[in-house]
């Protein structure tokens, strides 16, 4: 929950309470209160509504818990989205939060590669997956090996850059999971993001880690 107090020219209308994190979420509701009391909505109600949205699909979007590690979903794919995301993550009560990052289209890496890496610096740990191209072909000669080396930690599994077509993304994706399973710890948050089909490792991660709890408990 994030709780705030809302003052309109110096008096206090009263306090909201949000089901979602970030400050960016704090200013969204306040743009949100400001709108409907312009068309006459009263803040109580607007408070109601407010506390009656609990998250979009992919914003955030705790998936499960297993071995004590939580584990979110979250759509954001540009420096801005990761950074605001990943400061509130960082925020929350958890041990470590690890980043499992998911970079999309070779031109937006390799434009935005120091933004990338300045917004993976925020959480405790960052893992990194190969590339998805989706439309595009690697003409910029960009690797997931070039962000990695910009961020303080950050693991990724090394390509052939010699021949990127035969790069196996199931592979990949299987690496990405066994690490951060290996790894990760009680009271961990991992929060899986990107645009692509990054929600398949959390899917991964999330499974593995349920299977590992059942088997401790026999």
């Amino acid at each position: 929950e994030t709780h705030f107090d809302v003052l309109y020219h110096g008096e206090l209308l009263g306090t909201v309470v949000l089901h979602i994190a970030g400050v960016h979420n704090v200013l969204n509701a306040l743009a949100a209160i400001a709108a409907v009391r312009y068309v006459g909505i009263s803040f109580e109600d607007a408070v109601k509504g407010l506390g009656n949205f609990h998250g979009a699909g992919r914003r955030f979007d705790k998936k499960g818990e297993a071995c004590g590690v939580t584990v979110v979903d979250d759509y954001g794919h540009h420096p801005t989205e990761l950074t605001v995301t990943l400061q509130a993550a960082m925020e929350m009560p958890f041990h470590a939060v690890w980043a499992v990052f998911q970079p999309f289209t070779y031109s937006r890496t390799a434009v935005l590669l120091d933004d990338f890496a300045k917004a993976l610096s925020i959480p405790t740990h960052a893992v990194l997956t190969d590339i998805m191209g989706s439309r595009e072909k690697n003409t910029y000669n960009i690797f997931t090996r070039q962000l990695g080396e910009k961020i303080p930690g950050a693991v990724w599994f090394p390509q052939d850059e010699t021949d990127p077509e035969s790069n196996d993304e199931r592979k990949n994706f299987a690496d990405v999971c066994q690490y951060v399973c290996d790894h990760v710890e009680p009271g961990d948050l991992v929060i899986t993001m990107g645009c692509g089909d990054i929600n398949k490792v959390n899917k991964m991660i999330l499974e593995e880690l349920q299977r590992r709890e059942q088997a401790a408990s026999k």
